[in-house]
């Protein structure tokens, strides 16, 4: 099947993957202004990126090489790979002119590759961030397509669901960074085994993982909880905390004094018992005193 690439009014880069011609030329491209952001952080968002091709640069001509040139070159060799049926190449050269520009219309081209590859859940999250970061820049008719081609994918992904009771821990899937807790969303995964890690100084140990095995269409949902539960909300303003209580009504305060009244009480008993009286000196018993005269 043969690349061709569309104009996008307003787009800026040519982003269309059709059927014909055999060596499209990537001119707009050129005239953008280069993205500082690297690839992982633009597809980072709510969902995990799909994995990028570590790139180096093969001589010191292509490190002095313009930036939007490097772009346009890198896509234009992607489109020649993906004529050549080296889907794998391709996807190597796109993720690099996407890493350069930061042009959204690439991440067309990065789904129709990752499709062509069989990694159902890396196309449906590039056409997912497609839509997204186009916005009302996709047409309706590149729209319906790609919602098509979203549909098409769905049977074959499947997503994790985690919740965690405390905000801002980190949480990853098969190794991969996909944000802090909460996430806005399920990740979008292929079908299979897979690793959920959850790291945070509020998880036993630093960190938890489980194993899970999700078929495809399904949303599993990974639920843990930390070591130590979050602090209780702080009592309202004028809430009467215990500190405000009046000394009188401290429970310890009539406890001593209770405690004093007796012993008052005991030795007053003790100071004022009589030494005289009858005392009976009869029997087994010992020695009784049977009166006291006060």
């Amino acid at each position: 099947m043969g690349l061709n690439l569309v104009r996008a009014p307003g787009a800026g880069l040519v982003d269309g993957l059709l059927r014909t011609a055999k060596e499209p030329r990537l001119t707009d491209l050129r005239r953008l202004r280069p993205r500082a952001a690297p690839l992982l952080v633009l597809l980072a968002a709510a969902l995990c990126a799909p994995p990028a091709a570590a790139q180096t640069d093969g001589s010191s001509a292509d490190a002095a090489e313009d930036p939007l040139a490097e772009a346009g070159r890198r896509f234009d060799q992607g489109v020649a790979f993906y004529n050549a049926g080296r889907y794998g190449a391709a996807l190597a050269e796109f993720l690099r002119a996407y890493e350069i520009s930061g042009e959204w219309t690439v991440l067309y081209n990065l789904g129709q590759v990752s499709a062509a590859l069989g990694r159902a859940a890396d196309a449906y999250v590039y056409f997912q961030r497609y839509l997204t970061d186009g916005g009302g820049e996709v047409g309706a008719l590149r729209r319906s397509e790609v919602r098509d081609s979203m549909a098409e994918l769905e049977p074959r992904i499947a997503r994790i669901a985690v919740e965690v009771d405390v905000d801002g821990v980190e949480i990853l899937v098969d190794g991969r960074s996909c944000g802090t807790a909460p996430l806005s969303e399920p990740v979008v995964v292929e079908p299979g085994s897979h690793v959920v890690e959850v790291r945070g100084e509020l998880i036993a140990g630093g960190r938890e993982r489980r194993e899970i095995i999700l078929a495809s269409g399904l949303t599993e949902t990974v639920r843990v909880a930390s070591a130590t539960p979050p602090p209780p909300p702080p009592p309202p303003p004028g809430g009467g905390a215990e500190d405000d209580d009046p000394v009188w009504k401290s429970w310890w305060l009539w406890t001593i004094v209770g405690a004093v009244v007796v012993g008052g009480a005991v030795t007053a008993g003790v100071l004022l018992w009589p030494d005289d009286g009858p005392v009976y000196s009869e029997g087994s018993l010992g020695t009784l005193t049977l009166g006291v005269t006060w």
